[in-house]
């Protein structure tokens, strides 16, 4: 069975095992952080993943399974999800203002678009720490 683990860093391992127990020994073997800790354990009902080798001999992720990522989301991460839901429901752009440049009003606009969803990160990393989540932690490279 595959499973999904949540960590109290905010990322996730899925791993295939027996059953939670084995699940979750494999992610420790896997080599947690230190101070990071699985948080939750959830049985997967599907997964799908397309692998793409590299010329330095490694594999790339290329794709997910849409509804894979949907269903992780979703479950792992509820607030990032909300926030990103919120942010896709705002009008993009109100009324555009007269005698302004329209290609700003657009930046202006994705930007405070793009902000609802840094804040929903910020919350959701923050959801199994006791540490506030600074701003520049939550965009990976």
């Amino acid at each position: 069975m595959l499973y999904v683990l949540r960590l109290s860093t905010g990322d996730c391992i899925v791993a295939d095992a027996q059953n939670e127990d084995l699940a979750r020994d494999l992610a420790s073997a896997y080599g947690l952080e230190e101070g990071e800790s699985v948080v939750s354990i959830r049985a997967l009902s599907r997964f799908a993943a397309r692998f793409s080798p590299t010329d330095c001999a490694s594999l790339d992720v290329a794709s997910w399974d849409d509804a894979t990522l949907d269903d992780i989301l979703a479950h792992e991460y509820p607030v990032l999800n909300e926030a990103f839901h919120k942010a896709n429901s705002l009008p993009f752009l109100q009324t555009p203002i007269e005698n302004a440049d329209i290609l700003t009003q657009f930046k202006e606009a994705h930007e405070q678009n793009v902000e609802v969803i840094r804040k929903g990160l910020r919350m959701e990393l923050q959801r199994f720490t006791a540490d506030p989540v600074e701003k520049q932690k939550t965009t990976r490279p």
